[in-house]
């Protein structure tokens, strides 16, 4: 008679390959190859990657294979130094067993801009700080050689803004001269020599090419003194600093055991300025920003109080109930906040409860703009306490003082339509940048509208949409409550070298 266990052992082990073979079967797999955009040669040694989590190397000729891979939704995507990488993932949904072949993924070169930056007399400057700024807020920075000489590399094609910072670590007082001149400062300046970034010129990169003759010479501004005190700050307080901020970089200022603070050589244009300390007990305070503008004139007596946080109990109210239920019947909502000042783009949200209630926490003292999670509604107006407030904008510069906030809700029902040529992106910017592609026929609508006014254009620009040029082809466009607007448009096309 057989061996009964013998026989068992044998089936098991013969049937390893067998289900190892069924579990490789309903696995999927991806092959393609990776090209240059620009000349359609492979790219070797290019990563490649599935959602993060599969990667995979190009070989000499481009190509890649990725094995074992789960069912579901998968974006594919590739990386390779001297690139700009895949401006958007092939999306892929993967089945048990699917093998897709044949894909290629597009890396496009990048493009660098190179210059000099010299002073108001023509010389070199050596040390200068020079930053390409592109669409999103990109940023790539260099410092110029004792020539003066920069090149900014590695910039994915585009339209970007380009300025020149001199080394501005020495804020003191300016010269006394005996010879009746006063002493001025090189300023940061945008290309190709604007000392408002609205004004600047703007350089066109292109892929695989650099830039070239991007100098910048430095425009010279007075002196200006700005001063003022910080009030309220307690005996012991560590970790003190008075900060400038203007768009989001910071000048730090001094301050003196009286607490009162004076520094000179800020560049020209609007800064919020504050001050921020550590409390014995590590508590972080930051009194709320006061908004100045650097130009001719001296800025003194300016006063940095601290405002206690606000803890603001609220709760939201309908114009008609026709508007409640349909959005009551929609959870979870949100309660959008978003501070409103110089130097910040602080942006947060709470819930809102089944009952109509949300709380804010720990908001620091400044002004917000209240808004709503569902684009059907908008906040038309408020009440803290028993001050009615028209409109957005809350005012918190002294704080709350505990009071609760009722929030207004009512349709975001205006909209703004017309024609322009098909298949046109369409930007609208308000608080919000609101997009919408042109279809067949040539028409678009942008819809869930509140009232206000707005910029509007149609780009030349495929998505993502680069604005930087646009800023002055943009036409205004008011919407009233409920307004339906029409508006025709043609695309507009920006300059830039």
């Amino acid at each position: 008679m057989p061996n009964r266990n013998a026989a068992l052992h044998l089936a098991f082990v013969f049937a390893l390959p067998l289900a190892a073979q069924t579990d490789s079967a309903k696995l999927a797999s991806v092959q393609g190859t990776v090209i240059n955009s620009v000349t359609g040669a492979p790219v070797p040694r290019a990563q490649v990657l599935l959602n993060d989590r599969y990667a995979a190397t190009t070989s000499i000729d481009g190509k890649f294979s990725i094995d074992g891979i789960s069912r579901g939704a998968w974006a594919l995507a590739a990386k390779h130094v001297g690139f700009a990488g895949s401006p958007q993932p092939t999306r892929l949904t993967l089945e048990p067993g699917d093998s897709k072949t044949g894909i290629e993924i597009k890396l496009t070169p990048t493009g660098a801009i190179v210059g000099r930056v010299t002073d108001a007399g023509g010389e070199p400057v050596e040390g200068a700080s020079v930053e390409a700024e592109g669409y999103g807020g990109v940023r790539a920075t260099r410092s110029t050689d004792e020539q003066g000489h920069f090149r900014l590399g590695g910039l994915a094609p585009g339209r970007y803004r380009v300025t020149a910072s001199p080394d501005s670590s020495w804020r003191g007082r300016p010269e006394i001269r005996t010879d009746g001149t006063k002493e001025v400062h090189n300023a940061r300046t945008w290309y190709p020599g604007a000392l408002d970034g609205k004004a600047a010129g703007v350089v066109l990169v292109r892929a695989g090419v650099d830039s070239t003759g991007i100098d910048i010479q430095l425009v010279p501004v007075p002196f200006v003194r700005v001063s003022g005190k910080v009030v309220g700050m307690p005996r012991g307080a560590e970790q003190i600093e008075v900060i400038a901020l203007r768009g989001m970089s910071g000048v730090r200022i001094g301050l003196h055991s009286d607490g009162t603070f004076e520094t000179w050589r800020l560049d020209p244009g609007k800064y919020g300025l504050s001050a921020e300390w550590a409390t014995p007990a590590g508590e972080h305070v930051e009194t709320p920003s006061a908004e100045i503008e650097v130009a001719g004139s001296n800025i003194d007596n300016i006063e940095l109080r601290a405002i206690p946080d606000s803890n603001i109990s609220g709760h939201i109210e309908f114009e008609d109930d026709q508007l409640k239920q349909a959005i009551s019947s929609l959870h979870p909502q949100m309660v959008e906040f978003s501070y409103i000042g110089i130097g910040s783009e602080d942006r947060d949200s709470r819930p809102l409860a089944g009952d109509g209630t949300f709380r804010l926490v720990g908001v620091r003292a400044g002004k917000y703009r209240l808004g709503f999670s569902d684009e059907r509604v908008y906040a038309k107006s408020m009440r803290l306490g028993s001050t009615p407030i028209d409109g957005p904008v809350l005012d918190l510069s002294n704080g709350s003082g505990g009071a609760d906030l009722t929030l207004l809700l009512s349709a975001a029902s205006g909209s703004i339509s017309g024609t322009v040529e098909a298949g046109t992106v369409v930007v609208l910017t308000g608080f919000d940048d609101r997009k919408a592609t042109a279809g067949p026929d040539g028409t678009y609508t942008i819809d869930h509208l509140p009232p206000g006014s707005y910029q509007i254009v149609a780009v030349s620009d495929t998505e993502p949409v680069n604005l930087i040029g646009y800023e002055n082809l943009m036409e205004t466009v008011d919407v009233g409550p409920g307004e339906k607007v029409t508006k025709d448009l043609q695309v507009r096309t920006p300059e830039g070298r």
